[in-house]
């Protein structure tokens, strides 16, 4: 019986028969979580060789009760089985923090209120609506960036700030007022009231939008209900492309592209004059409410989500599209872009694996995974990857739920409360930290470990 213990076979006393055994890999956060297999609590040893973690080996086939736990954390639970000769993996294991530790990043007597996310390392927020703030991330460092404190220009007495976007590189701002736009570089304030006129002049309508170039920072897009316009933002040069009323825009890497009114999906070049190459037709009766949400996977795939909650998957290579769901509104995508995951208007939460993976399960490309639904008294206001793109984390006013990608049951679902209304701007997913407001303080919780 040694002997067989040792190649991987035990006496099976239910089956009253020698089995070949199999094997359990986990890996928690925290690394010190222990660990208990059908009630039993087990002994944590560091594995050797090719896995980190901790291996069970020499388990009888069969289904297996996993519960992890640790102290200031919420638990975790899963049925797991267990194949003759065959390893199974549960490697993402993280337990949230109960209750999260929360650092708080400034508190001010002025009204602060969240603008827009730069990158993980900051924020934008404006003070009583007349100043913008680029507030760091992880300390409480604060630096104001419009109007620039050294320089004249100033806004009018009935003049607030409505908005900002960071351009691709986060070096240049583009904020516009309720009178006005103003682009802010390298420590200079540009108005572009004059091209913006010019524009309006051309066209007979104003410009409705303005974007970023994807890859130069030198360059805005601006679109009216006819005709579309680039400015050059060092000569103020203006020209224009695609006489055609965009619905909806996008990028990846080098490349831009925008879907025309009349369905077109067009990649645009790198020069400043861009030229348009259609890729794909889509049928525009499928729309109702404008712009749309396009996200370039790469390769030639696109995610479509509309306003009113349709959600389109077009991959022009494989010629493959799908109406994934028609009543979605909130969409995160994974950095990698290898699943999505979605809540729909009836708070049914889902993931979608945009490629094929095999990890501790097995997941097909264009496989829908429902995962849980969310109480519909919760309203989630948003949806964030976490954990290497195997949790989600749904803010709300009075929290956030925690949920993980995994096919096994029971599906892990964690609710973190905080003890009074919050206002839950952005996420920091290097530590997996929520930012959220209360009255004019700003904090960070951290969420998982």
């Amino acid at each position: 019986m040694v002997v067989l213990f040792s190649q991987g076979y035990r006496f099976d006393i239910k089956q009253k028969k020698i089995v070949q055994t199999g094997a359990l890999h986990i890996k928690t956060k925290p690394s010190s979580a222990a660990i208990a297999i059908n009630g039993k609590q087990k002994r944590i040893r560091s594995s050797r060789f090719l896995y980190s973690g901790t291996v069970f080996r020499n388990l009888v086939p069969g289904n297996y009760n996993i519960t992890i736990s640790s102290s200031s954390s919420l638990p975790w639970e899963k049925n797991i089985s267990i194949e003759p000769s065959l390893v199974t993996k549960s490697t993402h294991v993280a337990l949230p923090l109960s209750p999260p530790p929360t650092k708080t990043l400034f508190t001010s007597t002025s009204t602060f209120r969240y603008i827009a996310s730069t990158n993980d390392e900051a924020f934008l927020v404006s003070s009583d609506k007349k100043s913008l703030f680029s507030q760091s991330l992880n300390d409480t460092s604060q630096k104001q960036i419009f109007p620039i404190p050294t320089a004249t220009t100033t806004l009018e007495k009935s003049e607030i700030i409505l908005s900002a976007f960071p351009s691709a590189s986060t070096h240049n701002t583009l904020v516009n007022t309720n009178k006005k736009s103003y682009v802010i570089s390298n420590g200079e304030t540009i108005s572009l009231e004059k091209p913006l006129q010019t524009i309006a002049n051309q066209n007979k309508a104003p410009v409705s939008r303005l974007l970023w170039h994807p890859f130069d920072d030198a360059i805005l897009f601006g679109f009216t209900s006819s005709a579309n316009y680039w400015i050059h933002l060092p000569d103020m040069t203006i020209g224009t492309f695609l006489k055609e009323k965009i619905i909806g825009w996008s990028s990846a890497g080098s490349r831009a592209y925008f879907l025309s009114a009349q369905g077109t999906l067009y990649e645009f070049s790198t020069q400043l004059q861009p030229t348009s190459t259609p890729l794909t037709t889509i049928d525009p009766t499928l729309f109702s409410r404008f712009p749309l949400a396009i996200h370039a996977l790469g390769d030639n795939r696109f995610v479509i989500h509309e306003p009113s909650g349709i959600l389109l998957l077009i991959d022009i290579p494989s010629l493959h599209s799908e109406l994934v769901d028609t009543a979605v509104k909130h969409l995160v995508i994974s950095s990698d872009a290898s699943r999505m995951a979605y809540l729909t208007n009836d708070n049914q939460l889902s993931a979608y694996s945009l490629e094929p993976t095999v990890d501790d399960s097995i997941y097909s490309q264009y496989e829908k995974i429902r995962l849980a639904d969310i109480p519909e008294t919760s309203k989630p206001l948003a949806i964030y990857f976490a954990n290497d793109n195997w949790y989600l984390v749904l803010p709300t006013e009075w929290g956030a739920f925690i949920t993980e990608i995994d096919k096994r049951l029971p599906l892990n679902l964690w609710v973190i409360s905080f003890e009074k209304k919050i206002v839950p701007v952005a996420f920091r997913s290097q530590d997996a930290a929520l930012i959220w407001q209360m009255d004019s303080t700003f904090s960070a919780s951290r969420l998982l470990p």
